[in-house]
């Protein structure tokens, strides 16, 4: 059924494969769409609402899309900041609300307010779910919280999971560059606590713990340069309150031990200090650990004989990480 105007809701962050496909299913359905956005203040409960855009990105960028689809005189956006339709939209002749099937419930409430004021009930269309890659629902909180990217795209392969990668000799001088900023003075360093913090190496963790600036997860090996320098993780400032988790992983390695143990980690959340102790060497942990972080976590690890390099975990920053694992040889 076709309607002339069509009303939806939705915060629409880090617009996705299956906003595109909700949108267009709304323009099949309605000839004038009225689309609530909700604001700045809403997000503020929102999961992991550090790394939620702003109102004006995200409206930008479904306008954007309604002009790709030569609608956009077809569209009007109005913020809102609760789950009812505001008192302005009442006196137009809105025919049906458009929900995905997990907000089914939020239309429901909409008609039951709507019928004890007096109101006629809208008509209630459910959009299709768009599934990602790993046949979960691809939604924003899937995307912030890093699994996968706005096609829907996992970021760690199945694959990665049951059988190990090594480094070809030949591509060590790539793999050798800093990944993000290099900081050649953390004397002052300072960190906030809006996000997930890690430190891959012992020289930034021990420098971390004796700075107490509390990251969440610290991966060591109990080694510098490749040689062993520490034998106890209270060596390194640790209070043995940490919850502790060993890995094993050779050098120039990355075994699907350590991104099994990455997939507990961050599946079953951070409720305490976790040390990743791995048996081997860490050179390599810092592309899985920034395949597996939510968005805006910051990593940082030792860069020999140069400094600290800051890693913020972007679409981007993953999207690096995983062309680089690519290259390396499954085993």
């Amino acid at each position: 059924m076709r309607f002339n105007v069509v009303v939806c809701g939705g915060t629409f962050d880090h617009f996705h494969k299956g906003h595109e496909s909700f949108l267009r299913f709304i323009l099949s359905r309605g000839d004038r769409v009225i689309l609530g956005l909700t604001t700045n203040t809403y997000i503020k409960n929102k999961k992991l609402n550090n790394s939620v855009e702003s109102y004006s990105e995200r409206k930008n960028s479904i306008e954007e899309f309604f002009e790709k689809e030569n609608a956009r005189n077809r569209l009007e956006i109005e913020p809102i900041n609760n789950l009812f339709i505001p008192k302005k939209w009442e006196s137009l002749k809105i025919d049906a609300i458009v929900v995905s099937e997990d907000t089914r419930e939020g239309a429901e409430i909409i008609n039951q307010d709507r019928e004890k004021r007096g109101l006629s009930k809208l008509n209630v269309v459910v959009a299709p779910i768009i599934f990602a890659a790993s046949n979960k629902a691809l939604s924003s909180f899937r995307i912030r919280n890093g699994e996968i990217d706005r096609e829907g795209k996992s970021y760690v392969k199945e694959e990665w999971l049951n059988g190990s990668l090594i480094l070809p000799k030949d591509l060590r001088g790539e793999f050798q560059k800093p990944f993000g900023e290099l900081l050649t003075n953390s004397e002052n360093l300072s960190v906030g606590k809006n996000y997930l913090i890690i430190t891959v190496g012992d020289i930034a963790t021990k420098m971390f713990n004796e700075k107490s600036l509390g990251q969440d997860i610290s991966a060591i090996d109990f080694k510098v340069a490749r040689e062993k320098k520490f034998s106890s993780i209270f060596e390194l400032g640790f209070l043995g309150s940490e919850r502790l988790i060993k890995v094993n992983n050779p050098a120039s390695h990355i075994t699907s031990e350590l991104f099994r143990a990455l997939l507990g980690i961050f599946e079953s959340g951070i409720k305490r200090k976790i040390i990743l102790q791995i048996e081997g060497e860490e050179d390599l942990a810092v592309l899985p650990l920034v395949l597996f972080s939510p968005l805006n976590t910051i990593i940082y690890y030792g860069q020999p004989h140069k400094g600290l390099v800051k890693v913020v975990v972007s679409e981007e920053a993953k999207e690096k990480a995983y062309n680089l694992i690519l290259k390396l040889k499954l085993i």
